[in-house]
């Protein structure tokens, strides 16, 4: 697989998105030029990730060529953290507490609901790409407010499915505010 990068301006590549803009990823790279390699490319795979959303392939072989990181490193650390994506995602995100308590409280009746209102499971997204369902792997530490959901980084608690509902409809009708943008 071959990648064509053109600095300071835009390239296409495996990006599923099309093309992409390298002005912002080259000076987010300038920042690490100083730094030990090994030291920037978590940090710098974060500010990336911030500012588009994920890590396109375009611009982990920038960070490759930029700090002579071999691909084999940038993709094992990209998989590993699962904070890291290597795709597109959806505006929204919404994630499930499946805890021990929340999921004795009603997370699964949160879960049949997602299901119904927006017809995707856990991992998949609506075809508008609008929204996303994750299972979250880890206690929300806030077990007295069970069951939990967070949407778009913002937590809920004590929330039932009617409650849910609104939570969706009121995040489809919001404008520019997404799982990705910088706040």
């Amino acid at each position: 697989m071959s990648l064509q990068i053109t600095r300071g301006g835009s390239s296409e590549g495996s990006n599923p998105g099309g093309s992409i803009e390298l002005a912002k990823a080259t000076a987010i790279m300038e920042r690490y030029t100083t730094w030990n390699a090994n030291e920037a490319l978590i940090p710098m795979m974060q500010e990336i990730q911030h500012e588009y959303g994920y890590i396109p392939d375009v611009l982990t072989a920038l960070i490759s060529e930029t700090f002579d990181v071999p691909l084999t490193q940038i993709y094992g650390a990209a998989t590993f953290y699962s904070d890291f994506r290597a795709l597109p995602q959806a505006e929204h995100r919404v994630l499930l507490c499946e805890g021990l308590a929340c999921y004795v409280c009603g997370s699964q009746e949160l879960h049949r609901t997602v299901r119904e209102k927006l017809g995707i499971d856990y991992g998949e997204a609506t075809p508008d790409n609008k929204f996303i369902l994750e299972r979250a792997n880890y206690c929300f530490g806030a077990c007295q407010l069970m069951p939990m959901v967070e949407i778009d980084h913002t937590f809920y608690g004590n929330v039932t499915p009617e409650k849910l509902v609104e939570l969706i409809d009121r995040t489809a009708q919001s404008e520019g505010h997404s799982s990705h943008d910088p706040e």
